[in-house]
């Protein structure tokens, strides 16, 4: 970990890569949850950091380092979590498993050592 200086507040923290430290990273969730809600309820409107910051009472730099983050990037509307490549991999695993599971004709018949080298069941 290194030493930075907060973007909001100017204090110096332990980074883990953050812009911000964590007093401010809890003050900007609570700013991304009312941004994103606004953002959901007025899908039409085009909005810069100072007209978003000014909608939703909330100070214009949070909303700013918000926005660098990246965190308006998707579509605001879209409550599914994005999903990733490995994720799209691990489901269409899972899909293969269970139709094998699941079609009698891929299954193959159980025996014991006994009933294949003997002949008893």
């Amino acid at each position: 970990m290194e030493m930075t200086t907060c973007h909001n507040c100017g204090k110096i923290y332990a980074s883990t890569g953050d812009a911000i430290c964590k007093t401010c990273r809890g003050l900007a969730d609570i700013v991304y949850d009312k941004a994103r809600a606004y953002i959901r309820d007025n899908p039409k409107k085009e909005l810069d950091a100072d007209s978003l910051a000014e909608a939703i009472g909330e100070d214009k730099r949070i909303v700013e380092i918000l926005m660098i983050e990246g965190r308006f990037t998707g579509d605001p509307s879209d409550a599914a979590p994005i999903e990733s490549t490995e994720d799209k991999k691990r489901r269409r695993l899972l899909e293969d498993l269970q139709k094998n599971l699941s079609s009698p004709s891929q299954r193959q018949k159980i025996t014991t050592y006994g009933s294949d080298r003997h002949g008893r069941d």
